[in-house]
């Protein structure tokens, strides 16, 4: 068995820079050849105090959802800074994760989403079918999408956000994948948010676009695969099981080994 099974392959990795790190490594430890090119990026939002505030009153919720890694992440410094987690209220995960981000800041998860990390699984979570007239509150970026919070309130919840973090996107210069599509060397885009795959089009120049409609994407979520197509993109995304380091990498070894 090869050493270097990624050892044909150039990858651009989109996550924000502090979260591509460890699937760079895993990537370039198989042989690929990894461009990070990131599609988002990702701060603490700037109303600290006010969603201090927020947070203090999390003890009045049944359940707290966090939609994302980065959710995890901020949403827990504010947990830990109003005094921590209330015994009472139920944590939710949107999927295996962002539940390890969770336990990473201290926090357990009570509520995990199985299979596909979107909002269409942790709606099937058993936790989540009898939710009539519980408190629900939802740690999240800014902006995103409505359906969890809509399903939850036609369920009979009564559903707030907090939004403790801000997604923008980054002022980069995209040559880098225009010189690489010049040598027809970009074998695969990894995407793991709908925010990121607009911010991609957006990004990438008028004159590129038809050679990005035609470059393998990796996404996460059928969601995703239905946007692809709404922006123009030919081909079919290749859908990974999750964002996970793990699934990425073997969705990339199933579709981009090297040939040798």
């Amino acid at each position: 068995m090869t050493t270097d099974p990624l050892g044909n392959c150039t990858i651009i990795v989109t996550r924000p820079v502090a979260q591509a790190g460890s699937l760079i490594d895993m990537l370039k430890s198989l042989g690929a050849n990894v461009i990070h090119f990131p599609v988002i990026a990702i701060s603490a939002a700037e109303n600290h105090q006010q969603l201090l505030v927020q947070t203090k009153a999390l003890g009045s919720y049944d359940i707290a959802i966090f939609i994302s890694r980065n959710a995890a992440i901020f949403g827990s410094a504010l947990i830990n800074q109003a005094g921590g987690r209330p015994l009472k209220t139920q944590i939710a995960a949107i999927g295996s994760g962002t539940a390890q981000q969770l336990q990473a800041e201290g926090i357990t998860a009570d509520i995990v989403a199985s299979g596909a990390a979107n909002s269409e699984s942790l709606l099937s979570a058993p936790a989540m079918s009898s939710v009539d007239g519980k408190r629900i509150i939802i740690f999240r970026g800014n902006g995103g999408r409505e359906k969890l919070a809509d399903s939850l309130r036609k369920r009979g919840a009564i559903v707030d956000y907090l939004e403790c973090y801000e997604r923008k996107r980054p002022s980069i210069d995209s040559e880098i994948l225009t010189s690489l599509w010049d040598s027809d060397t970009i074998h695969g885009i990894i995407l793991t948010s709908a925010v990121g795959l607009k911010n991609l089009y957006q990004m990438v120049k008028k004159e590129d676009l038809s050679r990005l409609n035609s470059t393998p994407m990796y996404v996460i979520s059928s969601t995703m695969v239905e946007l692809c197509g709404k922006l123009g993109y030919k081909l079919t995304p290749i859908l990974m099981p999750s964002a996970r380091d793990v699934n990425v990498v073997q969705s990339v070894l199933t579709n981009c080994a090297a040939k040798k």
